[in-house]
């Protein structure tokens, strides 16, 4: 299985991305390869994104550790007024800009042998959250009933390019969007990508 497996994960690597369904097959066949090697769980923003793009919902330990940081971020804006930059938590910036799902991907091919040059291109990883980010738009990360203290579900969804390049030139726009537990909507936090 691993053979084809990454044979067909390289040759749609290789092809320009065009669709959804690429991004969805590429990160389908990406999961399959880890599982069987029993190395998914050494890549665990891979497997959030790869979790993502084929459940309505998500509520395992990748999407928790979404909510929480942000979580932390909102008790700590309620008592300081912090922004998200302010808050200083590296790993929630590489959350929110996909940096980590990035480099998790490429080290988790090349690990077997599968060409990851084009995934270190800027326009081709553009293009590449270009077609996954209308895939997870409308999937929300939710918490678990009694582990979060403000933050209920996490959305994120892609700005149109020409709203994108209007504000930041040659950058695709992801923003996310959290629901605060009553209800209430918060959605400050934008961030531009590679």
């Amino acid at each position: 299985m691993k053979p084809d497996l990454c044979t067909k994960i390289a040759a749609e690597l290789d092809q320009d991305l065009s669709s959804e369904r690429q991004v969805v097959y590429i990160l389908v066949e990406t999961r399959k390869l880890l599982e069987s090697q029993g190395t998914l769980e050494n890549f665990p923003a891979l497997r959030l994104c790869c979790d993502w793009v084929v459940h309505p919902k998500l509520r395992g330990p990748g999407a928790q550790n979404v909510i929480l940081r942000l979580d932390s971020y909102e008790v700590e804006r309620e008592l300081s007024g912090k922004t998200v930059d302010e808050h200083n938590d590296p790993s929630l910036s590489e959350i929110m800009t996909l940096k980590g799902f990035r480099s998790e991907l490429r080290d988790a091919l090349a690990a077997h042998a599968i060409p990851t040059e084009r995934l270190a291109s800027d326009e081709y990883w553009r293009n590449f959250i270009k077609y996954f980010a209308p895939v997870i738009q409308d999937c929300p990360l939710e918490a678990w009933e009694t582990n979060t203290q403000r933050v209920h579900h996490v959305t994120a969804l892609a700005w149109p390019d020409d709203q994108a390049n209007a504000l930041f030139p040659g950058k695709l726009v992801l923003q996310w969007n959290w629901t605060l537990k009553g209800g209430a909507s918060r959605q400050n936090v934008v961030c531009a990508l590679v």
